[in-house]
């Protein structure tokens, strides 16, 4: 595949005719509606409730969609197989629309080589998942994701993909991707030693301990440049002012205020207003939220607002990975 040139935007110009746009749109209320019903086991004190880390403050639906409606780029972070945090993604994409705005909604779980197939099938949102191959592809039911989509081609948005293509991933995790994507992707540049050391913590951590030592530094490449695209396309659309804002869907790791996504796009498009929120589950036993932070490895959960909600059910994802590797081993 050709790799692009790492993109240039005339920054200035352009925040200042967007930011002018957002202005005139905030002139015109919008009718709220309240987020959806959870559907999720709620008995938990915090439960449904969102907070700011950096003031310590409680927020609620209207305060959340005043921060959003202020921001260029709204980040989004879910836990992939969670029902209520799609719920809320999408609840948040229609009240952006109900204020006026175009959101471009960009997946992570769509690879960049894909946005062909989602053009053509957005007149069809039902059967996207299937041209997709959205589950072939390991992710949970499109039923999940698709009123997101739908909310986002109801205000006349767009639907971009985010992912790295398969076979540009397979050459990043092998070490062959070569200087220009390395410069693309700001592979060509180490990361500072904590930071590479809690990024290869968290890789470990996230497939159960259960990895071989020489598998951590290839996958933490290929989650920089993982990054580093989905960075990539916001940082495009956010150029745009006649549509917005733009909004990725993707796992909460990856949407973490510092590092990830909005690292890479404070350098690319510096100036912007980005909000970050993280869905997050709570946890029986953890009723404060600052203590949600110990799962990042921070004080606090690192996002501008964590929004709490119940824990879905799902079979022991450490077992099930043990039991694959076991297998492969086996072979």
């Amino acid at each position: 595949m050709t790799i692009a040139q790492p993109l240039r935007l005339d920054q200035t110009t352009r925040t200042f005719v967007r930011f002018a746009m957002i202005a005139l749109l905030w002139a015109t209320p919008a009718q709220a509606e309240p987020p959806p019903s959870p559907t999720l086991a709620g008995n938990h004190p915090l439960a449904g409730k969102v907070w700011a880390p950096a003031s310590g403050r409680w927020l609620d639906p209207q305060g959340v969609m005043d921060a959003a409606r202020g921001a260029g780029i709204v980040l989004l972070g879910e836990t992939h197989d969670n029902a209520d945090h799609h719920a809320l993604q999408a609840w948040v994409v229609r009240e952006l629309a109900a204020a006026g705005r175009r959101p471009l909604v960009a997946l992570e779980m769509v690879d960049t080589d894909r946005q062909a197939v989602l053009d053509q099938g957005t007149g069809d949102p039902a059967g996207l998942g299937a041209a997709l191959d959205w589950e072939k592809r390991g992710w949970p039911d499109w039923a999940l994701y698709r009123p997101i989509v739908e909310a986002a081609l109801a205000a006349r948005g767009e639907i971009k993909a985010a992912n790295l293509p398969q076979d540009l991933t397979r050459r990043i995790a092998r070490g062959e991707q070569g200087p220009e994507v390395d410069g693309r992707f700001g592979l060509d540049r180490p990361l500072p030693p904590a930071e590479e050391k809690a990024l290869s913590t968290d890789i470990r951590e996230g497939h159960c301990n259960l990895l071989p030592d020489k598998a951590v530094a290839p996958m933490v490449r290929v989650q920089r440049a993982r990054d580093a695209a989905m960075a990539e396309v916001l940082a495009d659309q956010a150029s745009r002012p006649e549509a917005g804002p733009a909004v990725l869907i993707a796992g909460a790791g990856h949407v973490r205020a510092d590092r990830g996504v909005p690292v890479r796009l404070g350098a690319m498009v510096p100036g912007i207003v980005m909000l970050t929120i993280g869905f997050m589950e709570v946890e029986s036993g953890k009723t404060t939220p600052a203590a949600y932070g110990e799962a990042f490895g921070t004080k606090a959960p690192p996002f501008d607002l964590v929004w709490f909600t119940g824990r879905a059910s799902r079979e022991d994802q450490c077992a099930m990975m043990e039991q694959h590797m076991k297998k492969k081993e086996a072979k």
